[in-house]
């Protein structure tokens, strides 16, 4: 049976009662839609998912995007980036980073399944901008709305984003 526990009051749940290394039918496609939906963010534990079913569930909720060229691989895949760190490797994503919003469509969501997680450390830390805007004074709001800005790679500005918009048109 499905379950969903919220993390957080801005956000996040946890859903358990799926078996993610099977194939899921449509009600549990759309449970998970919802969720996500509602929570923005959703956590399945203790999930032995192979690459397939990787692939499979994120295929679920539309066309994959194209990885970055950057990164390294899976040894079955092109459509799954390896990311690791460690002594040797230290990561390049210690800055607040959105994935992919600079390009003029971005997907949907991203799925992540974390393989090697430290006892302590090797967070990954999400966050709420709809909740973040639902909370600023209208006042600030109203300011907002009018202006326009432009979100680019910034810390990661790399030629992954070629021939993407970069707003000074």
């Amino acid at each position: 049976m499905l379950k969903i526990r919220k993390l957080t009051p801005a956000i996040g749940a946890e859903m358990s009662g799926l078996d993610l290394s099977r194939p899921l039918n449509a009600t549990s496609l759309s449970e998970i839609y919802d969720a996500l939906i509602e929570y923005q963010v959703i956590f399945f534990r203790d999930q032995d998912i192979s690459p397939e079913s990787h692939l499979s569930l994120a295929l679920s909720f539309g066309d994959l995007q194209p990885p970055n060229p950057l990164y390294p691989r899976h040894e079955t895949s092109d459509n799954i980036m390896i990311l690791r760190s460690g002594p040797d490797c230290p990561p390049d994503t210690g800055g607040w980073h959105t994935d992919v919003t600079y390009k003029q469509n971005p997907p949907f969501a991203c799925l992540l399944v974390a393989r090697k997680v430290p006892d302590c450390g090797g967070d990954t830390l999400w966050l709420s901008l709809s909740r973040a805007w639902e909370t600023l004074p209208v006042g600030i709001q109203s300011e907002l709305e009018e202006l326009n800005a432009v979100h680019d790679l910034g810390d990661f500005r790399n030629n992954f984003a070629s021939g993407e918009n970069d707003g000074a048109n």
